[in-house]
């Protein structure tokens, strides 16, 4: 389940942060990007979440919390400059 999780992130942090709009008017792109980094940080939240459990049991190691610590970062990150790069007029 973890690495399925992982997996979907990985895929959705590509979209969020290689496409790129052609404009400043090319909104389906720039709603795109942010659905895919609001959904990058959901899967970093539950990623966490599960990782936590996992590790706290001792069943996993904590470089486990890494990857989703870094979708939410990116996730937020790439919110963050869509809001500052593509401001809504």
């Amino acid at each position: 389940m973890l690495v399925f999780v992982y997996l979907l992130g990985c895929y959705l942090g590509y979209g969020a942060l290689f496409v790129r709009p052609e404009g400043d008017g090319d909104s389906a792109a720039i709603d795109g990007i942010a659905a895919a980094a609001v959904f990058l940080c959901g899967l970093g939240v539950l990623g966490l979440l599960l990782s936590w459990v996992s590790v706290r049991r001792g069943v996993l190691g904590r470089w486990w919390l890494l990857p989703p610590a870094a979708f939410l970062v990116f996730g937020v990150a790439r919110l963050v400059h869509v809001q500052y790069a593509y401001p809504v007029a």
